[in-house]
């Protein structure tokens, strides 16, 4: 996004993927309306949606004796009153295409960023290797998107701060049939389990959540037994769990959050999860980077244009967007510590009584919603920028 924005701006920009492709499974698939509206501002937001692609209209907390609707979207005013569910990588491609049309733009797939280039205490580039043929890129500003595990936070020991416990994710797919339940998008809870279960066009994904390492005990009691406490949590479920073969078919999450507490240095900006990495909670992350490079591009276009840019002006992007992170990871944190390590732990769990009543009230209850499509303070982008 980030590369898209600063190249319609005429600014010359080499987008780095260390993999052949963009295709790689269990990736943020949540589209959410602060996205779209961006999107829409540069006439984007249509061929996104030619993506084939599911509507989350709606989330829900479901224990096996109550459904309650935690979040609404419906009711936001919004031309896109829903969560698009599309894969990732379909909408990575479109925004690569849409880049593609500016000639100060490329792209290099297959490249692995092995260290900075520095020169006087500055950033001046990178060291690749691809296909084990190794390079120098240099650049005025090296802008490092690689995410919750990135090597480039690390080159000047960063402190990092933990901002909610750690847990692990087993993400699976199932079938999704025509007699399948509605509103069954959102949280379920049995017996001491969490599964969420997200709805896409023919699919169940299903996030099946464990204390961290925990599922190394569920490996140990056998593929037999991941189905049956997956039936039991999801019933309409339990008559298509037999088609997860064995554990090769479940993808492990290794899921953290934190925040470095300088996102840069002369000639380095760390953007997205390289810099916050975003808890699961809310399916936030994806949107929240995009809001960091939108933040950026506005920032960034004019003085790159002009060769003038200064640190002073890296750390005006986090100063404008580490207000709204910090927002949303604590909001996260307390639906981990309250909800989520709560129904691990308590075999008859509920909403919270207060929850419950604050959900039915007008104007509280559109509160979640509005959170989870738009965030906080969500940018703009800039036409001059």
């Amino acid at each position: 996004m980030l590369s898209l924005l600063l190249a319609r701006r005429g600014i010359h920009v080499h987008l780095l993927e260390m993999h052949q492709d963009l295709d790689r499974d269990f990736r943020g698939d949540t589209v959410h309306a602060s996205t779209l509206e961006a999107l829409e501002q540069i006439e984007l937001a249509d061929k996104v949606l030619e993506i084939p692609h599911a509507k989350m209209r709606s989330l829900s907390f479901v224990t096996p004796s109550q459904t309650t609707q935690v979040v609404q979207f419906g009711r936001l005013k919004t031309r896109f009153p829903y969560v698009a569910m599309m894969p990732q990588a379909a909408f990575l491609e479109t925004l690569l295409d849409e880049a593609r049309r500016y000639p100060n733009f490329q792209v290099s797939f297959n490249v692995t960023v092995t260290d900075l280039l520095e020169k006087k205490g500055k950033v001046v580039g990178v060291r690749t290797n691809s296909n084990d043929r190794k390079a120098e890129i240099t650049a005025d500003l090296v802008v490092a998107c690689d995410g919750r595990f990135s090597r480039l936070r690390n080159y000047n020991e960063p402190t990092v701060t933990p901002t909610s416990a750690p847990m692990d994710v087993a993400w699976i797919r199932l079938p999704r049939m025509a007699s399948d339940p509605e509103n069954e998008t959102g949280f379920h809870v049995a017996d001491g389990k969490i599964c969420v279960l997200l709805a896409r066009e023919n699919e169940w994904q299903i996030g099946y959540v464990f204390p961290k390492g925990n599922f190394r005990e569920m490996r140990s009691e056998g593929i037999e037994h991941f189905r049956s406490g997956l039936g039991q949590i999801v019933p309409f479920l339990a008559d298509r769990a037999s088609l997860l073969r064995d554990f090769s078919d479940i993808h492990m999450l290794n899921v953290r959050a934190d925040f470095v507490e300088t996102w840069h240095q002369q000639g380095l900006l760390l953007l997205g999860d390289a810099a916050h990495a975003m808890s699961p909670v809310g399916g936030v992350g994806i949107n929240f980077a995009i809001a960091d490079a939108i933040e950026a591009a506005n920032i960034l276009s004019p003085v790159l244009a002009s060769a003038t840019l200064e640190r002073s002006h890296l750390a005006s992007i986090q100063r404008k967007r580490e207000k709204a992170v910090r927002k949303m990871q604590k909001l996260q944190a307390v639906a981990q510590n309250h909800i989520v390590s709560k129904a691990l732990t308590n075999h008859e769990f509920q909403l919270p009584l207060i929850a419950r009543l604050l959900l039915v009230l007008p104007f509280i209850r559109d509160i979640p919603a509005k959170i989870v499509a738009f965030g906080f303070d969500q940018p703009a982008i800039d036409p001059d920028s």
